[in-house]
């Protein structure tokens, strides 16, 4: 391949030089193609995976899964991501602060130094999950795992379309190959154990909330699955102990309000109990309305 490279070379540099009656700009090729600059054919350096660079730096030190996922980071974060350095990092950015279009420049400019990358395509996968376009996300996932089937982002998030489509069992499935595959990775691991204390599986929950703990002991998400876990099984002053470590602005978030009022009318300690509910804000509900309703009437009974 080398030999027949060097010929062409030379045959191009051959028809070019024969036509002396043509002065250097001027021949028809010359107008033809002049649209074509010299950096078009500039080689492109492609950026190869590192997995310890595979988290978004400009978030570290927020909670136990900023750094890897930045889905429940406030506007302002999100928008500090999106002006970062690494081209990956701005497009997914973009894509969470709902500029699809400008995220959709960024990616294609950046395809060939990216295009053997399994990161680039897991957040392209997740642009488009964002947009609701659940069949290309999944496409975009498949890609990033052709590139390295050991790359634990996209089987979690397969994981969690299979979740927001109903199919629980293959959710489960895909986050435990997540947590297979690597075992540092904490999304998939709290996205396990949200699944485990959703059917009740209340002592594997707590085992992989506790891990979480130990890693960050002021992450809100983790203090309220230990708290519900200790709800569920009753032991309600471990409930409250857990609910109490969250600031109190986080309470206004049904999520986590609600559980907690409970375990404090459940722990006899009624008017807390009611202040609670009573900042729960009703914008933050989504699907808990009908649980909303039920939390009122065993607070006031």
């Amino acid at each position: 391949m080398k030999y027949v490279l060097m010929a062409f070379i030379l045959v191009v540099s051959s028809c070019g030089s024969t036509d002396k009656n043509n002065s250097e700009g001027n021949s028809p090729e010359d107008k033809e193609f002049g649209w074509i600059e010299n950096k078009a054919f500039n080689k492109v350096s492609e950026v190869q995976y590192n997995s310890s660079e595979d988290m978004f730096k400009e978030v570290m030190g927020d909670d136990s899964l900023s750094s890897e996922s930045i889905s429940r980071l406030p506007a302002p974060k999100i928008e500090r991501i999106s002006k970062s350095s690494d081209p990956v990092s701005q497009g997914i950015g973009k894509c969470y602060g709902k500029d699809f279009a400008q995220a959709e420049k960024i990616f294609e400019a950046n395809y060939k130094r990216y295009k053997n990358h399994p990161g680039y395509w897991n957040q392209i996968g997740t642009c488009q999950f964002l947009k609701g376009e659940y069949r290309k996300a999944l496409l975009f996932y498949n890609k990033s795992r052709g590139l390295n089937s050991k790359y634990a982002p996209p089987v979690n998030n397969i994981g969690v379309i299979h979740q927001r489509q109903g199919r629980d069992q293959k959710a489960l499935s895909a986050f435990e190959k997540a947590v297979e595959l690597n075992k540092f990775s904490l999304t998939p691991l709290f996205n396990l154990g949200q699944l485990y204390l959703k059917y009740g599986f209340v002592d594997k929950a707590e085992g992989v909330f506790n891990t979480l703990y130990r890693k960050n002991s002021n992450d809100v998400d983790v203090l309220s699955a230990l708290g519900t876990s200790a709800l569920l099984k009753e032991n309600y002053s471990r409930a409250v102990a857990f609910f109490s470590k969250i600031p109190r602005k986080e309470l206004s978030k049904a999520q986590v309000g609600l559980n907690f009022s409970v375990a404090l009318k459940a722990a006899g300690r009624i008017k807390d109990a009611k202040t609670v509910f009573e900042r729960v804000d009703p914008q933050t509900l989504g699907d808990l309305g009908g649980y909303y309703n039920k939390v009122g009437r065993f607070i006031n009974e």
